[in-house]
């Protein structure tokens, strides 16, 4: 084989790992990109859906700790947080956040939804223990 065409060979080989090179690290750039971008949306969506509880529960809190002598006790037909709320849309991909914030986040919304359990528990024990508010139907059960 002459000088020349191992040349050529040598040239052809190295200018397919640079152009493999670069399009490894453009795939690696632009996949890195897309996981942060999915992170950051994640992370958006659950806090706003967080900040637009923030205000009912707050409230919810005052009621309770308003309430000194502990003799009755009101909850509110209205639920803590909805069956079809964010969280259960992105549940599978918390994960995917830093590792504190996806526990954080996990134990959040556990309260969350332990509160609401309860809260029907408590709504449900409220409403047929008084009568007033049982239509005929109800009462007859």
């Amino acid at each position: 084989m002459d000088n020349n065409t191992r040349n050529q060979i040598i040239i052809l080989i190295f200018g397919v790992l640079v152009g493999a090179s670069g399009y490894l690290a453009n795939s690696l750039y632009l996949w890195n990109t897309s996981v942060n971008k999915d992170k950051s949306d994640i992370a958006q969506g659950l806090f706003l859906d967080v900040s637009a509880l923030e205000e009912f529960l707050i409230d919810a809190d005052k009621e309770f700790l308003e309430n000194h002598d502990d003799k009755y006790i009101f909850i509110l037909g209205t639920p803590f947080y909805s069956d079809n709320g964010l969280y259960f849309s992105y549940q599978r991909d918390i994960f995917k956040l830093d590792r504190k914030l996806a526990k954080d986040t996990f134990m959040f919304y556990s309260h969350l939804l332990a509160a609401e359990r309860d809260r029907k528990v408590i709504y449900d024990i409220q409403r047929i223990g008084d009568i007033r508010e049982l239509t005929s139907s109800e009462r007859t059960r």
